[in-house]
């Protein structure tokens, strides 16, 4: 029906039928809409009471969510968190090698309780084909040279980690970048991912042998297995029918091992509908020479000294903005401040020389006096300058000077020094000139610039010894030393340089991260480089990553802590449906992913799948690719027909 002009007008028929419009709305205005079903009216409620009937005289097996499993030894095990009585602190994490049959029911008994699960040494199981990117470039050329990989030979699309703007790049430069790094033309590094190549339809065709190579090393096959996987939903799609794009995909990407806190390389934080698989097939490590690391900590040092004085700036707005208003000489300008503007500029230099925690330096011992602080470009945030006044005009209470409405072009911070930081501490109104890094001896770098080879690694020295690999978590037995090492109680694995760092949150937790995210969620920066202003939803948005300050923020804040682990080379990470994780490479590496949907995440599936619907209609989440409904519809109908027969064989027995 639809109102006009107080009228209801009816787009149905009295008898229920609806017509075509008439020619004047788009139609012919003379037909009928019939509505054609696929399957039987009364199909879904036939399954439900076939299921309720299979059912009645089985009593559902009891899940025990208070204790550790008891099935677990010392060499299948994990810790991954250190929370207070906590009974999942540690994971089911088996060797390839020593897997049997029977070990399905014990991946079951943490499946669900949606907890991950990591298998170590599942490549030891395969031929041994290398999964070095140019052998795979290569593998890739051969089976398609003229048509389809032709276009790729040339460029290729990634994702710069600094502004997570796309970057058009010749992919054997990318993959050389990939083995020897690449940095910006100011020495921070570069940091590149290279997502789903080739495209996951067509993974199977163009890299065969990879494909049978990752498919025969996934580890629990009644679940992964994308053809015949008998507890894997997904395959229970007929013949013809639209199925879903679950891989494999691969993802590529540079890494560095220090975490930057800036231009990361990262998968931010997400959730996804279904269940998944994701195996470490090939890391490399690149080797920094002593200067570039003495660049990388300076520019480390400039930006958090950066942030610090936009930290406290933005508290005094937000302090004075409570106030309002103070009065400032009507129509005038700060820079007429009692004149003394010309006789008091301070010069970088100068300000070096003479460093002071306050704003204005020795130059501001008199009252009232206002000093304009100019200094070179900051090469974290481009060219800056500000006004600021001293001794009673700080205050705002100098009787002889008017007030207005306070501006970042007129607010005094004073900078408490950063520890081991000769920076001038001076407070500045910044003008942005550039999301990139500005080199500090000459223009911005552009996206997809071609660095040098790195050169390899010198013998150090005690002075200017890189920074230790820091990949500290929430869990005490996780340390920066276990970077290049499996756990003690993984002892046995051979896989000993580390990927990867995973951070996995329970299902149960998700509200408090939420709400987490919403609180902070000025702290973080996506496109751009610049902070986040809105969200839709801070987890699907896939827009913020949680660095070790805030992981440790949430846990004083909301007592929740996520299962925080190294993923080794040749590891096969399961992560159950809903769990929200992040993950950040730690060397330059190569994954292979897949999807798959459990029976025992159905209903967390289809609560995903009703909250993405939620999301705004342009949304990334929005659309049901996964079109699980139909998946379990099949699923249910295709079960309840297995089990009438083997009742139906147990009674002619």
């Amino acid at each position: 029906m639809e109102e006009r002009k107080g009228k209801r007008i009816s787009f149905s028929n009295s008898d229920g039928t609806i017509p075509c419009p008439p020619k004047e709305r788009g139609g012919c205005g003379t037909s009928t809409l019939e509505l054609r079903r696929l399957r039987k009216r009364d199909l879904v409620q036939k399954l439900i009471t076939d299921a309720e009937e299979l059912t009645l005289q089985t009593k559902p097996q009891d899940v025990d969510f208070a204790h550790e499993c008891s099935s677990c030894t010392a060499s299948s095990r994990r810790q991954a968190a250190s929370r207070k009585n906590g009974h999942d602190n540690f994971l089911y994490s088996p060797n390839a090698l020593d897997l049997a049959e029977d070990d399905n029911a014990h991946f079951q008994s943490h499946w669900i309780k949606a907890e991950p699960v990591i298998v170590r040494n599942v490549l030891e199981k395969t031929s041994g084909l290398s999964w070095e990117p140019m052998v795979m470039w290569r593998a890739c050329r051969e089976m398609d040279p003229k048509a389809k990989c032709k276009g790729e030979a040339k460029a290729v699309k990634a994702v710069d980690c600094l502004d997570w703007c796309e970057v058009e790049i010749n992919i054997h430069q990318f993959f050389d970048g990939y083995l020897k790094g690449r940095m910006h033309c100011n020495g921070w590094p570069e940091m590149l991912k290279l997502k789903d190549w080739p495209p996951s339809a067509l993974f199977e065709e163009r890299l065969p042998r990879h494909n049978d190579e990752f498919m025969s090393a996934l580890p629990f096959f009644d679940y992964t297995d994308p053809e015949s996987g008998i507890l894997n939903l997904a395959t229970r799609l007929p013949d013809g029918s639209l199925k879903p794009d679950l891989g494999p995909k691969t993802y590529i990407a540079y890494g560095f091992h220090e975490e930057l806190n800036r231009g990361d390389s990262v998968t931010k934080l997400h959730c996804d509908v279904s269940d998944a698989v994701n195996v470490l097939t090939h890391t490399a490590k690149v080797e920094l020479t002593p200067r570039q690391y003495q660049r990388i900590r300076r520019e480390q040092k400039s930006y958090a000294n950066a942030q610090l004085r936009k930290q406290q700036e933005n508290k005094l707005l937000e302090e004075v903005d409570k106030d309002e208003m103070i009065l400032i000489e009507s129509g005038e300008s700060l820079k007429n401040c009692n004149g003394h503007l010309g006789e008091h500029r301070l010069k970088d230099k100068a300000a070096k020389e003479e460093p002071s925690n306050s704003i204005a330096g020795p130059a501001s011992s008199q009252k009232g006096e206002c000093t304009k602080v100019e200094r070179a470009d900051d090469p974290m945030e481009g060219s800056s300058s500000l006004y600021s006044c001293t001794g009673a005009m700080e205050s705002g209470h100098d009787p002889k000077v008017d007030v207005g409405l306070i501006t970042q072009e007129n607010v005094t911070v004073k900078q408490e020094p950063v520890a081991d930081e000769n920076h001038d501490d001076i407070c500045l109104k910044t003008e942005r000139l550039s999301p990139k890094y500005p080199n500090e001896d000459g223009p911005t770098v552009e996206n997809g610039l071609m660095m040098p080879t790195l050169p390899s690694t010198p013998p150090w020295d005690e002075e200017d010894r890189p920074p230790r690999p820091v990949v500290s978590t929430s869990a005490e037995s996780i340390q920066e030393q276990k970077l290049d090492a499996p756990k003690e109680t993984n002892e046995s694995s051979k896989a000993v340089h580390g990927g990867a760092v995973w951070d996995i949150f329970r299902r149960e937790d998700v509200p408090k991260l939420v709400e987490y995210l919403k609180r902070h969620k000025h702290e973080f920066r996506h496109l751009y480089n610049e902070p986040v202003k809105s969200v839709s939803h801070p987890i699907h948005d896939q827009s913020m990553f949680l660095n070790e300050r805030q992981k440790k923020q949430l846990k004083e804040e909301f007592d929740i802590e996520p299962w925080t682990f190294v993923q080794h080379l040749g590891e096969a990470v399961f992560i159950p449906a809903g769990c929200p994780h992040q993950v950040r490479n730690i060397q330059s590496c190569i994954k292979v992913a897949l999807d798959f949907v459990a029976p025992e995440s159905v209903e967390e599936c289809l609560r995903l799948t009703e909250e993405f619907r939620r999301l705004p209609k342009d949304h990334r989440s929005n659309e049901d690719k996964l079109e699980l409904k139909k998946i379990v519809l099949h699923a249910a109908s295709s079960a309840i027909r297995e089990a009438k027969k083997l009742v139906q064989k147990s009674k002619i027995q």
